[in-house]
């Protein structure tokens, strides 16, 4: 509404005016907000009541109507690399091999992928495993974590290239719908061959599949 009586001004005028303006809207915004609250407090009981009546309900009574408690997914919850519900950072794109899916880690210093926490407590994580370029898998080259907890990697069973692995983990207790991450760490290595068809990636351990379950 001033500005046509600001475009009259001169340049110095007008930064003065303009000044003025903003101020009398800061104020008077606030001067409104007061009003507000002024009026706010003067409601009755009645009125507030008819206006929000949540703050009015007893407590016990909105935790009745608000149903159950909503409870942790029992599990146990399986996921290949290759599928959409894998959900990670620091992997190269999932392949095909003869074992199935695999993901290699190596693009970033950690790879990590998330999990559902199943409420926390003595949980298994089981994960097919596998070394590249041929490499022997040894554990002891390679960290695993499971929300900062280390895992102790047991060796289950081998398939080839492929080790079956486990681990138990100790959660906290976790509400419902909590996701944990699983970090990977360790050695990297390059492809010893020569030649066009050499691999030229820094590889991880690569993964095929996790399991999580809740322990007995």
């Amino acid at each position: 509404m001033a500005e046509p009586f600001l475009a009259r001004l001169d340049a110095d005028q007008r930064v003065f005016g303009e000044y003025l303006v903003e101020e009398v809207a800061r104020l008077s915004a606030q001067v409104e907000g007061m009003a507000q609250l002024r009026q706010a407090d003067a409601l009755s009981r009645a009125e507030r009541l008819r206006i929000d009546p949540l703050p009015f309900i007893p407590a016990a009574r909105r935790d009745a109507a608000s149903g159950p408690a909503e409870a942790p997914d029992a599990g146990p919850y399986a996921v290949d690399v290759a599928s959409e519900d894998f959900i990670g950072f620091g992997w190269y794109p999932a392949e095909s091999t003869e074992a199935g899916s695999l993901r290699w880690s190596g693009p970033a210093r950690f790879a990590t992928m998330q999990l559902p926490g199943l409420g926390g407590g003595p949980v298994l994580v089981t994960l097919a495993l596998r070394a590249p370029f041929g490499v022997a898998l040894d554990p002891a080259q390679h960290d695993l974590f499971l929300d900062g907890l280390k895992l102790e990697l047991e060796v289950l069973s081998q398939d080839g290239a492929v080790h079956t692995c486990r681990a138990l983990a100790m959660l906290p207790e976790l509400p419902a719908g909590s996701r944990v991450a699983l970090l990977l760490t360790g050695t990297r290595f390059a492809d010893a061959a020569t030649g066009p068809r050499r691999d030229t990636r820094e590889l991880g351990l690569g993964l095929g599949w996790v399991r999580i379950e809740r322990a007995a």
